[in-house]
């Protein structure tokens, strides 16, 4: 079953396409073939040399590179592109597969970074996760991409990993900054750096338990 693309619902009520999920039960996406060379390529992005330190941005960001990464997550990978080339700029991937998705309230991300200005937060968020987080400002939420299978053991009050028979609506990767023409569209609050590089789950557990500190609220 393929949910509508960029189309959500909120108490019965049509949304906007911000970054919304769509759960299908027992749904698994097959890996699109063609992909065994980028994706070599990613591991060996992904390796950290012994005594090398992570960087938020070690190289450029190249929005095409991730964008070629990004959709080996769909089944068809040509789909997502027109996805991305529609109005609402955003493709509806399945996860699981590709990548999981750490859902946040923005009150604890807010907290956490001691800012909601976007560009601080953006900057704080890419230098404590060193990954991609997606801001989806319409439901106030940020969508954090971690490995997949995290959601499997992922346990943190007020947030949710999103894994396997689920979908997450991803902007384009060149939205990387609030639309002023549609300020509730999702956007890369940190864009990737590089294909494959995600947020490691034990960062982003630290980010939770410190926003709820700061909140007044229990740990998780």
């Amino acid at each position: 079953m393929t949910p509508k693309a960029g189309v959500g619902t909120v108490g019965g009520r049509a949304t906007t396409p911000p970054a919304t999920v769509t759960k299908v039960p027992g749904n698994r996406s097959r890996r699109p073939r063609g992909a065994a060379n980028l994706r070599e390529q990613v591991d060996m992005t992904n390796a950290t040399a012994p005594g090398e330190t992570r960087t938020s941005s070690p190289h450029p960001f190249d929005a095409e590179l991730a964008a070629q990464w990004l959709a080996l997550a769909h089944p068809s990978p040509r789909a997502a592109r027109g996805e991305w080339s529609s109005a609402a700029k955003l493709a509806v991937l399945p996860l699981g597969r590709t990548f999981d998705a750490v859902r946040i309230p923005e009150d604890v991300v807010h907290a956490a970074a001691q800012s909601d200005e976007p560009s601080t937060t953006g900057s704080w968020l890419a230098r404590h996760l060193s990954g991609p987080v997606i801001r989806d400002p319409g439901f106030r939420r940020y969508y954090v991409l971690v490995p997949p299978g995290t959601a499997q053991a992922w346990r943190a009050r007020d947030t949710e990993c999103l894994g396997d028979g689920t979908y997450l609506g991803v902007p384009r990767t060149d939205r990387i900054e609030v639309d002023e023409r549609a300020p509730l569209a999702a956007y890369w609050s940190v864009p990737m750096a590089r294909p494959g590089r995600l947020c490691q789950a034990a960062d982003v557990l630290e980010l939770v338990l410190l926003g709820h500190v700061l909140t007044g609220g229990d740990e998780a």
